[in-house]
């Protein structure tokens, strides 16, 4: 459970600074009209979220603030933080939620969740799960649809079957999604790429190292007469009938008349011109093969052009390097058989899908089937509480709104409508105009769905216009019993309803020359006596007496104190 044990005001209009400690159950506020009851409400709503009006706005050039401690159980922590984390504000520590809201002189706001700046968005997000404010107000999570079905489905048991609808609605939703990207045509169109491009690059039978070697052949080719010429030049030089071989093997014959007569002195340049005729064969031979290298063959050079030039515009379209276009294929090619595993998966979904269907049209038809019946049951229950607080011929029912399409909540929404007296058109809550006619109707609703809503705390406020006697007994022991499941702050005007509260606050307005301020007093026993002494007409001892039997008959927690 969460409970409002603080709220702080500083600097706001009539009420200047000050502290109010609350408890949970039941507690009431009350006070003369005019003395400023509903501007402690009027704060409280403004602190989660509600616009100011102007009377918020503070004089004296000081920003007026609004500050709220809430105290949560384990579990309402656990299922508040991922809010607060998520728009970026701390997590409750030890149990603790601090809401503060500033308004400057000017009408700018700022806004604090646990000392972290959030949004206004974020902050009546964030009020939507901790109360309901019921009254001449904005805060009332019960008048959007969505809240009234979400509360009809808990108080009728239907969760499971909800459940089993968003299960196959989701099912179901994804089998169509899958469909939509089977049939995407830029999806289409990139596969068709990927395709292409495993097909181009693979036929290429690409190598890294071949543009190197097709560019030094082509340069080769190119060149390929001039250096023939060359080539055979040289080779007219040295092995011709002329030729530097032709004059070493004539030197050789000379030298052999010279090696008769002085083999000694021979010996030597018959080695060098021996080792001349080798090295001169050598080279010879080096020669033939370069020529033979270097035959040139349109058809080899044309080939080769026709490789770099497809090498080229590979790399214009996969490049810009054969390193990038390997990638590329490399790359094309996991994915397509990534792809060709989606494709499958798709398939299989697709060819389930009317099946899908059948799952999801009987699951919804079965929960549109139990809403109604629950609907019934609600609308019995809650006119029945109705004519306990003073509406005996109220029309409460509930409209079915068609969806556009069945979603994940089902077929339809819920309307709750609501006409107070015979021959009015039953409105919407959200219609009705009468702040009291919608906070007894809201305390009756909320009578009967108490233990499934999830809203911690209720403020209601002009819940006793035009109620008295009995049926104000009754509205103080409905709203007594909400104190139970909720923390329930009521501001009346009726002693019946003052008389229940387990802790009665007073709102006293003080005037002197120059200012006034309203004071808030936490009312001991004798101090409630005479304010219900008030409030049923005087303090004479009659009244007294009526008041003495009032909290004698009402059961109550908690102790006097003061707040101020």
């Amino acid at each position: 459970m969460i409970v409002l044990r603080f709220l702080r005001v500083e600097h706001l209009p009539l009420i200047g600074c000050l502290e109010w400690e609350l408890g949970p159950g039941f507690t009431v506020v009350t006070g003369e009209t005019g003395a400023g009851k509903s501007l402690l409400i009027g704060a409280l709503g403004f602190l989660l979220g509600n616009r100011p009006d102007r009377s918020f706005f503070p004089g004296g050039g000081k920003a007026c603030s609004v500050e709220g401690e809430f105290h949560l159980e384990e579990a309402a922590a656990a299922a508040l933080n991922p809010v607060l984390e998520s728009s970026g504000a701390q997590p409750c520590e030890e149990g603790v939620l601090l809401v503060r809201r500033v308004l400057s002189p000017s009408g700018s706001g700022r806004q604090f969740l646990n000392g972290c700046a959030a949004t206004t968005a974020v902050l009546r997000q964030v009020g939507d799960l901790l109360l309901d404010l019921h009254g001449p107000h904005e805060h009332q999570s019960l008048l959007r649809r969505s809240t009234q079905l979400s509360l009809l489905d808990a108080f009728g048991g239907l969760e499971e079957l909800v459940g089993r609808v968003e299960e196959a609605y989701d099912r179901l939703e994804e089998a169509r999604s899958q469909e939509r990207i089977l049939s995407d045509p830029e999806r289409e169109r990139a596969r068709r790429l990927r395709r292409n491009a495993v097909q181009e690059i693979g036929q290429a039978a690409i190598r890294l190292e071949e543009e190197e070697e097709i560019l030094r052949e082509l340069e080769l080719s190119r060149h390929g007469w001039k250096l023939l010429e060359t080539v055979g030049e040289v080779d007219a030089l040295l092995f011709g009938e002329q030729g530097a071989l032709e004059r070493v093997a004539r030197a050789r014959r000379v030298l052999a008349g010279w090696a008769s007569l002085d083999g000694p002195g021979a010996a030597k340049a018959e080695e060098l011109l021996e080792a001349s005729a080798v090295g001169l064969r050598e080279l010879e031979a080096l020669l033939i093969d370069y020529r033979e290298r270097l035959e040139v063959d349109p058809e080899r050079l044309n080939a080769l052009e026709a490789r770099r030039s497809l090498l080229e515009s590979l790399k214009r379209k996969y490049g810009p390097s054969l390193s990038d276009v390997l990638r590329t294929l490399q790359t094309a090619e996991r994915e397509l058989a990534e792809e060709e595993e989606e494709l499958r998966r798709r398939r299989e979904l697709a060819e389930i899908r009317p099946e899908l269907e059948r799952r999801f049209g009987e699951a919804q038809r079965r929960l549109s089937e139990e809403r109604r019946r629950v609907g019934e049951q609600l609308a019995r229950a809650v006119s029945r509480e109705l004519a306990e607080l003073g509406f005996p011929r109220a029309d409460f029912r509930i409209a079915w709104i068609p969806r556009p399409q069945p979603g994940r909540k089902g077929a339809e929404e819920a309307e709750f409508l609501f006409a107070a007296n015979p021959g009015q058109p039953p409105l919407p809550l959200r219609e009705i105009a009468s702040s009291g006619e919608t906070a007894r109707l809201m305390l009756a609703v909320k009578t009967v769905l108490a233990a499934v809503d999830r809203v911690p705390i209720l403020v209601f406020d002009e819940i006793d216009s035009n109620v008295a006697g009995e049926t104000a007994w009754k509205v103080g022991s409905h709203l007594r019993n909400l104190g139970t499941h909720h923390q329930v702050i009521c501001v009346t005007h009726l002693a019946p309803v003052a008389a229940q509260g387990d802790r009665h606050f007073c709102v006293r307005k003080e005037q002197s020359e120059t200012e006034t301020r309203i004071r808030l007093e936490r009312l001991d026993e004798s101090r409630r006596r005479e304010e219900l002494a008030r409030m049923l007409g005087g303090k004479s001892e009659e009244s007294l007496a009526l008041a003495d039997r009032m909290l004698s008959a009402a059961p109550r927690a908690g102790s006097p104190g003061k707040a101020g």
